[in-house]
Order: structure tokens, then sequence, then C-alpha cells
């Protein structure tokens, strides 16, 4: 038999005050965790206390519940992210560069329509463009030093010659004409000789020249070593020198004769031939010579047919042979 356990009024109040007071600081620490039980349930009569512990255990339900609210919208961009490998770039440099040098080589703005010659007196523009033949060239294939060594090949008669290229189609090409000192006669035709002793062709009309009548060419003479592109002198600078010097004591429209045996000399008019050798030295003291053996022949009524003052320190003259006539017995 089991024993039926009987509490008196006020232990029954007792325990149910101590277990109001322990349930409330239970739900006061699960508060700050976020829930709370259920409020004690006071039951009248006596009290269960399986039943009370059970529903001590079982403790507070839980509800999930999703509320609609409005969501902020956001505008998100699409992420691309592009790599350029070194092949990529290479082709669109090789395709730039492709590009650039099929437009300089058909384009008109970088073709070259004629030279700009400048400095030239004697020498038309248009001739020396023709010559140079750059008319319709893309300009970045000339070179100057080659249009250079064009124009003093095809014209001796230029002492030099300054060539400048630039963009778009520009080619400027100043020269520096020979100036004409010496006018060189032989075998009927005649040629223009320089201070240098450079020969060249003449073109014009060049008054005050020195006027030269050879009997025989002139030794051959070797090109300068230092610039090759300038042509070989015709004469010697010596003989040029000389023929300056010797040009003021010559009867005006009288030419100088040249001969490989005698030098430079002249025919006077009075009858005999004036020789004055091939050097430019002493050449005032060999006129002063010439002109006292005129005197002197004159005085005497001697008629050379030479008078030689080459060596001034020894001058001669030569008369005319004389025909003897011999008597047959």
């Amino acid at each position: 038999m089991t024993e039926k356990k009987t509490h008196s009024r006020s232990e029954v109040v007792r325990r149910r005050r101590d277990r109001t007071r322990l349930q409330s600081q239970k739900s006061r620490s699960k508060s700050r965790h976020g829930y709370r039980e259920l409020p004690p349930i006071t039951a009248r009569g006596v009290v269960n206390d399986f039943a009370i512990e059970r529903r001590k255990k079982a403790g507070k339900r839980r509800f999930n519940a999703a509320l609609s609210m409005p969501a902020a919208r956001t505008l998100s961009l699409p992420h691309v992210q592009i790599q350029v490998g070194w092949r990529l770039l290479s082709f669109f440099l090789v395709l730039l560069f492709g590009t650039g040098l099929y437009l300089f080589w058909t384009l008109p703005q970088f073709r070259v329509h004629a030279a700009q010659v400048t400095g030239n007196q004697r020498i038309p523009t248009n001739e020396i463009d023709n010559a140079l033949g750059l008319t319709g060239h893309p300009v970045f294939l000339l070179r100057p030093d080659k249009i250079r060594e064009q124009a003093l090949q095809a014209y001796p008669e230029l002492a030099s010659v300054e060539v400048s290229v630039d963009l778009p189609n520009i080619v400027t090409v100043n020269v520096v004409e020979r100036q004409p000192l010496i006018q060189w006669q032989q075998d009927g035709v005649y040629t223009w000789i320089d201070e240098r002793g450079v020969a060249f062709r003449p073109r014009g009309e060049a008054p005050g020249l020195i006027i030269v009548q050879a009997l025989v060419t002139p030794p051959a003479l070797s090109a300068p070593e230092d610039d090759p592109l300038v042509p070989a002198p015709f004469i010697t600078k010596e003989m040029v020198k000389a023929l300056e010097e010797l040009a003021p004591y010559v009867p005006p429209g009288t030419p100088i004769l040249y001969d490989s045996v005698t030098g430079l000399s002249w025919s006077d008019s009075r009858g005999w031939q004036a020789v004055f050798g091939f050097s430019s030295e002493d050449v005032a003291t060999k006129a002063l010579v010439y002109q006292a053996m005129v005197e002197w022949l004159t005085q005497r009524g001697v008629r050379p047919i030479l008078i030689n003052v080459a060596y001034p320190d020894a001058p001669f003259y030569r008369l005319a042979p004389v025909e003897v006539q011999v008597k047959e017995q």
C-alpha cells in the first residue's frame, strides 16, 4: 500500500510562493537570452508535482514568421576582365607599322614633285631637276649624300652641292657653280677652266676671260684623293697662276700660246714671239727684261723672230735664218 502524504495548507502556500519566486528568477534569466516562458499557472487544490516538472521542462515554443518588406534594388554591372598578351600586342604593333609604311609609300603627299634648286646662275633649274630624277619618289627613301654625288657627277661645273630632305616632300638642292677664269682653245673647240684648273662645259657668255690657244694637250693629272667626287684638274694650279700673272702684259685681244716645250708665249704684232716659260715667279721682272730687249733691238734696227725671257738672268733672241746663195764657178 502507498501512503498518501498529506500537507497542511500553510505548507502548500509556502511551497507555492517558493515555486513562484524560482520561476520568476528563471524567466528573467531567460529573457536576457531572447525568450521567456509562459506565466506560471496557478492550480487550485492539490498540485501534481510531476505535471509541474514536465511543464517546466517543455520550455517556451518558438515561432519563425517571414515578414514581406520591400527590398532595396541595387544596380550590378557585369565584371569583365580583359587580359592583353604579348602576342596580341605584337600583332597590333606590326599592323600599325605596316599601315604607316603603306601610307608613306602610296600617299602623294609624301612623294617629291620637283627639287627646289637654289644658287644656280647658268644651269637651268629644270635641267638639274631632270638630271636628278627625283619626281615621284617617296621622300623617306631619298638620301642626301646620294643626291649630292649624282649632281656632282652629272655637272662638273658645280663646285659644291648641299642637299636637304624634309617632310612631307621637300628636297632642297643648293649649288655653287664654278666661275670661269680661262678659255682654253684647242683643235677648233674651247672649254672653260676655273681657278683650280678644272675644265667644264661653257654656258652662255663670260667676258674678261684669259684666252689661251693650245698647240698641244697638257699632261694628264690625277684627281684629288681627299674628295673622289671632284674631277681631275685639266691644268695645274701653277699654270693657272702663271696665266693670271702674265695676262696684264699681253696686248688686248691677243691669245696666250701654250706649248709643251717653250711654255707660255704670245705672238707680238711687230713680228716676233715673246716667250715667258712655265713659271709664275718673277713675271714682273721678266716683263721689264722683255721691254728693255725690245727697245734695244728696235734702236739697232734688229727684227728678231723670237725673244725668250723665261730665265730673266739669261734672256736671248733669235733672228730669222739667212739664205746664203753660193755661186757656182
